[in-house]
């Protein structure tokens, strides 16, 4: 078993690596990535796509009908549709729809504990500056717990001074990272450092 934040940058390489798929790649990879997570982080996945429903339909509305190209047959064509923007909102939708079910299947495998441990190993540079690292950490962990388990909807809350309901104090699991997870972190920079070049 990879420590958290092998898994976590590994999954932020897979996240940069979308940017340069084409949408055929693109549609071979979220059938099998949606059918995993509706199988293993179904509740997760759910919530997921129920929230980000409208952001997933503007993308696909403003892609397909403000890009310009050659107008699609028919009605549709009449209002502005254009081949080219329909691929182009294919592929910016099928990119987030990989991210948030990856990412909930991420999510699910580590766990909030586990999610929040990775980053607070992987955020280890920002320690010279005393107690950065831990206000970002339990800010995070703040937030997920809210979103996780506030169901009124009601965020306004959240920001409210007054409000000091939560937590006195937030467990932190952090583990130590074992030559394979160093390897591992390796593979996964030398692999982005080549896509980025």
């Amino acid at each position: 078993m990879f420590h958290p934040a092998t898994l976590l940058l590994a999954w932020a390489a897979f996240a940069f690596a979308l940017a340069y798929l084409p949408l055929g790649v693109l549609g071979w990879l979220l059938a099998p990535v949606m059918l995993l997570a509706l199988a293993f982080a179904r509740q997760r996945t759910r919530m997921l796509l129920r929230r980000t429903r409208w952001l997933l339909l503007s993308i696909a509305v403003l892609f397909a009908f403000a890009t310009p190209g050659l107008l699609v047959p028919g009605p549709l064509g009449r209002l502005g549709l254009t081949q080219d923007g329909l691929a182009l909102a294919g592929e910016h939708v099928a990119r987030l729809l990989l991210l948030l079910t990856s990412l909930a299947l991420l999510h699910e495998r580590l766990g909030t504990q586990g999610f929040v441990g990775g980053l607070y190993w992987l955020l280890a540079p920002l320690s010279r500056w005393t107690g950065l690292r831990e206000r970002i950490v339990v800010r995070l962990m703040l937030v997920v717990e809210f979103v996780e388990h506030d169901r009124s909807g009601n965020w306004k809350h959240w920001i409210d001074e007054a409000d000091d309901s939560g937590p006195a104090s937030l467990p932190l699991d952090v583990r130590r990272a074992r030559w394979r997870d160093r390897i591992a972190v390796a593979a996964v920079l030398c692999a982005l450092a080549v896509l980025a070049w």
